[in-house]
């Protein structure tokens, strides 16, 4: 018929092979879609490897984010205790001993584990709260991951003394209470530690070096040896 064009065998049959899929076609497709989705895979692995390794076991009640007890993961018997340790002011008597660290180092040395193996005995026989320590040198969020890690490298070897693991908990403080003025890592040596304490220590408390001892509450102000005023003549 006029108007109407002639499509040849040759060219129906390219058209044929063009429109269905090929056997090779079909089995490369998935193998495609695999290679992208490992790729999306590949990413995610890079980006959750880009964050923070180690999340300090006492992140959120160290005083970063000190909101209240209501939200203290510790078990019963060491919420008091840790609030006193977030202050920084630990009772002496509740001290067991301080472990003391090298510069940027959280193993404890052979020096320093004899003092555990010292309070050995009277560890097994406590709930113990170990809070750790840096100086101010380095980012706050670096000496909170080595503060929590120099806590738990003491605990665990108090617990390979015999310790509990359910009796023990740590304390990550960083840099929080260091002395700003230390200028040189020998200066800093005294903040770089980890701190032993007694969390059912309940006796007598008295003051730390360097601080007032505490009054029990109700005591009276102390008099004044200022002269007592005259009295105001009524007008």
């Amino acid at each position: 018929m006029r108007g109407r064009s002639k499509l040849t065998p040759k060219f129906l049959a390219t058209k044929r092979v063009k429109a269905c899929p090929t056997a090779e076609g079909l089995l490369l497709f998935p193998s495609m879609m695999s290679k992208r989705f490992s790729l999306l895979l590949l990413a995610a692995a890079f980006l959750v490897g880009c964050g923070p390794s180690k999340i300090p076991s006492d992140f959120t009640n160290n005083g970063l984010n000190n909101t209240g007890s209501e939200l203290d993961p510790r078990g019963s018997g060491f919420g008091t205790m840790a609030d006193r340790i977030r202050q920084g002011n630990i009772p002496p008597e509740a001290i067991l001993t301080t472990v003391y660290f090298e510069f940027d180092k959280y193993t404890v040395d052979a020096k320093e584990r004899a003092k555990l193996d010292a309070i050995a005995a009277k560890a097994k026989t406590t709930k113990l709260i170990i809070a750790g320590y840096t100086d101010h040198f380095g980012t706050p969020e670096y000496n909170l991951g080595l503060s929590d890690k120099r806590a738990q490298s003491t605990r665990e070897y108090l617990v390979k003394l015999g310790c509990n693991t359910n009796s023990t908990e740590v304390m990550a403080l960083g840099s929080q209470q260091a002395d700003p003025n230390a200028s040189g890592r020998q200066s800093g040596a005294k903040d770089r530690k980890a701190v032993v304490v007694d969390a059912n220590y309940s006796g007598p408390v008295t003051a730390p070096a360097g601080k007032p001892a505490a009054k029990p509450a109700g005591t009276p102000a102390p008099r004044s040896n200022a002269p007592t005023p005259a009295p105001v003549t009524a007008l």
